[in-house]
């Protein structure tokens, strides 16, 4: 996956650093990366290319929480912008959380592109004019109060990270919980179509 090659880095000391029980489940310093190369997988090929292409997006994998921080930031010396931070502890425990912060990023860089400025994608944003049009429809269906989870249901952006976490997980899951969200993600998303650039 040439996008993680490119913008994703494990933080020095990062397992060394790891309480006992995730170093035992990493038997060498670049087994979470490749625990979250594995969590990627399902997400659609055509997302890694519109990423690499923007000026901003990170990953970083350490020992804090998982979260996305939206913004410039300092990753391992160099200046960035827009950084998903995957807790190591995360990787280890293998739940949503890293798929979940790596939705607020894409949400962030489909909506503006990752600019300070505008909508994200689930808040109607798009770089796109198809794009524009499905983010359009996330916000009523948010509205719905189907979200799969008490996370996906505390706000929009939660509801599109969550959401696109659990599909790539447990595919079936959405489809029972709230099959709204599911008709949205297979058309969109998972459709060679959306990432074409006439799209």
């Amino acid at each position: 996956m040439t996008w993680l090659r490119a913008r994703a880095r494990l933080l020095p000391g990062a397992l060394a650093q790891s309480p006992l029980w995730v170093r035992d489940v990493f038997d060498h310093a670049w087994a979470p990366m490749t625990a979250l190369a594995r969590q990627m997988a399902p997400l659609p090929t055509g997302l890694w290319g519109y990423l690499l292409a923007c000026e901003g997006g990170y990953l970083a994998v350490c020992n804090g929480p998982s979260r996305y921080e939206p913004g410039p930031a300092q990753l391992r010396g160099r200046q960035v912008a827009n950084v998903a931070f995957v807790s190591i502890q995360d990787l280890a425990l293998d739940n949503e959380q890293p798929l979940h912060v790596v939705g607020h990023l894409v949400d962030h860089h489909l909506g503006n592109g990752g600019a300070a400025e505008g909508e994200w994608l689930s808040e109607g944003g798009g770089q796109r004019p198809r794009w524009r049009e499905a983010g359009a429809r996330l916000a009523p269906l948010y509205a719905l109060g189907y979200g799969i989870d008490a996370v996906a249901r505390s706000s929009p952006r939660d509801y599109f990270a969550q959401s696109l976490a659990l599909y790539c997980r447990e595919r079936q899951r959405p489809n029972v919980a709230d099959p709204q969200i599911d008709r949205w993600l297979r058309p969109t998303l998972w459709d060679e179509s959306f990432w074409q650039t006439n799209g």
